[in-house]
């Protein structure tokens, strides 16, 4: 294919590719007009180590980094939960928002104070000179009102006005529902972690830009305080149970040193035995040991009690305990659900995030629910195994103590007091520095997420309007060009010379070029106007179309030539208004023009147009011929145009296929072989009846006329078939209504100097214009 023939393609169905481009043009002019405008802010943290902000509590051991957990994305996730969305909304009362979108809420109000328990409610707030009056939307009633210096207070809210000197105005505000607004905040938070640093990237998005980057800046800071408050409450649940435990030591240290006391003064014994002291210290380090593993055991149980739910805050806190990073399960199951909860934040965040109720978000949550039942049981396991180590560390201190009973007399018994004392001294001064150590740390807690770069300013984002509209004209280019050419493809109509040869594989006489006068109406019959054929041939000699119908001729003429005669000639076509009357009339009269006696004979018996065009009445004709009420002589109309006759149709009979296969019509034929050098039968269509068969059999030659753009090639193929089972020989076709820029390059007389050209610049613009439609 040509690249001539693609660009005829879009040019044939331009109305198309025009409508889809406007189409999609205005439609995304539109939508991106309609579209709320978002803004993006950005910001950034490092997270540390929480052991920096536990540095005096070595006993803790929180070594987190070093665990197979990453530490960095469960501190970012915490972005994501409601606890610190809600944090932000009761921090700058963002539950006080404008209803018109296009607004900035600090255009009007500052300093918003939202109590939690306020009810959502509509408000009107009137801007009016020197003063503000704040109204309910419900009845109307006055919340508040005073001057730009009175903060406006209702129902668990207060504001501030902004100073407004402009025309009297009022704005709608409205308290929303306060998950409503939490949910606001989730959704516009995204963050994002590089590989390999302990850099946290921030973003939020919204629709007011004032708003963005103080509702980010206010996340930061929630996140560093619920880290802090995190770390504190580890602490704090530590430092007590060491109080405790602090407590209950101090006593029975103090009863053991009582009672060696009083058996000193009873059995005046003092010394030990050199096994006895290794007795001791064993029993001692024991001791010591349990009491490390009880202080374990009471805060994992603290954080994994019964009725505790598996949050990221309860992630978070079991990285601050002693021996999490040796404990393979539960780091598996920890680091199982950070990446769960982080898939979850990725399919829900944004305003394109999936809804709770979708499928692929359930599905998650199934699986956070099962992967939380695994931590919780790998927790339990852990519980039991931390139990077991501090029932076997008895059983050893209740074996020594055993052994040391084997030992006789008063040292014994002296031996066992003073291990008494020993232990429990041990215990009490560990308890003392762990309690000493646990007061410091709570005292000392430090942030450990540092804010590196605070907000920025807001800026938009998404593609602009006029991107927008540039990218929907590309679109819609793209889309007109793909439904020319799936038109293209479902249009089946003979186009060109080179369809009519590939479809029929018969020779091409003739282009007539699209007249772009178009037919001319003629009378109305039966409720219906019908077009008269144009005599262009001889109207208009000079005209590029009389020279097409020339072309014509002289094809005939070559064809006669090269094989015999083709003295009688049937020009028919595969349907009505293909333009074969036009076509016989116009060969007829060139063929006159050339000098030749000729007879054009209007066989259509239907529907007959020849007399119209010739300005003749109908009757008397072929059909009084044929059935005998008149000769040849006395219906031919002789000489309209020189050396052309006219042979009209007369009364319509109820039989036109049996009349024109009549003997009368075969002597009728030859007496007009005897008197004219060229005949030429104007027949109806060949699909629609028999008549052109019947004449086409005892023809020289029959001419089939095509419409470029309206006959289909089954239908051209379905009457070539017809003719040919007569023995009709065809000697070629002719295409009507071809357009200059599809066949061209047959033209070779569009060449030729146009004398409608000289009629001025806009008349010739004009005459191309109806060429291409």
């Amino acid at each position: 294919m040509h690249l001539r023939d693609l660009a005829q393609v879009l040019f044939s169905h331009w109305k198309v590719v025009v409508f889809l481009t406007v189409l999609v043009v205005f439609s995304t002019s539109y939508a991106s007009r309609k579209a709320v405008p978002r803004y993006q802010s950005s910001a950034t943290v490092q997270v540390s180590s929480k052991k920096q902000a536990l540095t005096p509590l070595e006993a803790m051991r929180v070594d987190e980094m070093s665990m197979q957990t990453d530490p960095v994305l469960s501190e970012a996730l915490v972005l994501s939960t409601q606890a610190l969305a809600l944090r932000v909304v009761d921090a700058i009362g963002l539950r006080l928002a404008m209803d018109d979108w296009r607004l900035s809420r600090t255009t009007f109000l500052y300093d918003a104070q939202v109590d939690t328990l306020a009810r959502p409610d509509s408000f009107v707030l009137e801007l009016k000179g020197t003063g503000y009056q704040l109204r309910s939307v419900a009845g109307g009633t006055l919340v508040a009102a005073g001057g730009y210096d009175v903060p406006a207070v209702g129902s668990g809210f207060s504001f501030r006005v902004r100073e407004y000197r402009g025309d009297p105005r009022s704005v709608r505000i409205s308290i929303m529902p306060r998950i409503a607004a939490g949910n606001m905040v989730r959704g516009g938070i995204g963050f994002a972690v590089p590989p390999t640093t302990s850099l946290v990237n921030v973003t939020f998005t919204g629709t007011d830009p004032s708003l963005v980057p103080e509702i980010l800046n206010e996340a930061l800071i929630a996140l560093q305080n619920y880290g802090v408050d995190r770390v504190r409450d580890v602490a704090s649940l530590r430092l007590r149970y060491i109080n405790e435990r602090v407590d209950d030591a101090r006593t029975r240290y103090l009863s053991a040193l009582s009672g060696v006391q009083s058996y000193k003064e009873s059995e005046n014994t003092t010394n030990f035995t050199a096994e006895e002291v290794a007795i001791i210290n064993s029993i001692h380090g024991f001791d010591r040991e349990k009491e490390r593993l009880q202080v374990d055991l009471s805060t994992l149980q603290g954080i994994m009690g019964p009725e505790a739910q598996v949050t990221l805050e309860t992630l978070n806190r079991l990285a601050a305990l002693t021996g999490i990073a040796n404990n393979t399960a539960m780091t598996f199951q920890i680091q199982n659900l950070l990446k769960l909860h982080d898939d979850r934040r990725t399919l829900v965040a944004g305003s394109l995030g999936l809804r709770e109720s979708n499928p692929q978000v359930q599905a998650i949550d199934q699986r956070i629910t099962q992967a939380a039942a695994a931590l919780r049981e790998a927790a339990n396991a852990t519980v039991r195994g931390i139990q077991a180590n501090i029932a076997s560390l008895d059983q050893n201190v209740a074996n020594l103590r055993q052994r040391l009973g084997t030992y006789p007399g008063k040292e014994t018994r002296f031996a066992q007091l003073a291990l008494d004392i020993e232990l429990q001294n041990g215990i009490y001064k560990y308890l003392l520095s762990e309690l000493e150590s646990a007061r410091i740390s709570a005292a000392t807690i430090s942030p450990y997420i540092q804010i590196v770069e605070t907000a920025t300013v807001a800026a938009r984002i998404g593609v602009g309007t006029r991107q927008k509209v540039t990218i929907g004209l590309l679109v819609g280019l793209f889309l007109g060009i793909v439904a020319a050419f799936f038109l293209e493809y479902l249009d089946q109509t003979i186009k060109t010379a080179a369809d009519v040869e590939r479809a029929l594989e018969i020779p091409v006489l003739g282009l007539i070029p699209l007249d772009p006068r178009g037919p001319h109406d003629g009378p109305q019959r039966n409720g219906r106007r019908r077009a008269s054929i144009s005599l262009i041939s001889h109207a208009a000699p000079d005209d590029p179309t009389s020279e097409a119908y020339r072309a014509l001729r002289t094809n005939v003429t070559f064809v006669s030539a090269e094989q015999h005669a083709l003295q009688l000639i049937c020009v028919t076509s595969p349907g009505p208004g293909e333009g074969k009357s036009t076509t016989a009339a116009n060969l007829a009269i060139t063929l006159a023009q050339q000098g030749a006696r000729t007879l054009l004979v209007d066989a259509d018996l239907r529907r007959p147009v020849v007399h119209r065009a010739f300005n003749l009445v109908q009757e008397h004709g072929l059909t009084d011929i044929l059935v005998g009420t008149a000769t040849l002589r006395e219906t031919v109309r002789p000489n309209l145009i020189p050396k052309l006759d006219i042979l009209t149709s007369g009364s319509l009979p109820p039989n036109p296929s049996e009349l024109l296969g009549s003997e009368a019509m075969h002597r009728l034929l030859e007496e007009v072989r005897s008197h004219y050098d060229n005949i030429i039968f104007d027949t109806p269509p060949a699909l629609a009846v028999t008549d052109a068969a019947v004449l086409g059999a005892g023809s020289d030659a029959v001419i089939l006329i095509l419409r470029a753009g309206k006959t289909e090639e089954v239908a051209a193929q379905r009457a070539l078939a017809q003719l040919s089972r007569v023995q009709a020989r065809v000697a070629g076709s002719v295409l009507n209504g071809v357009q200059k820029m599809r066949d061209r390059y047959y033209y070779y007389y569009y060449y030729r100097k146009d004398p409608r050209t000289t009629r001025g610049l806009l008349s010739a613009l004009r005459e191309q214009i109806a060429h291409l439609f």
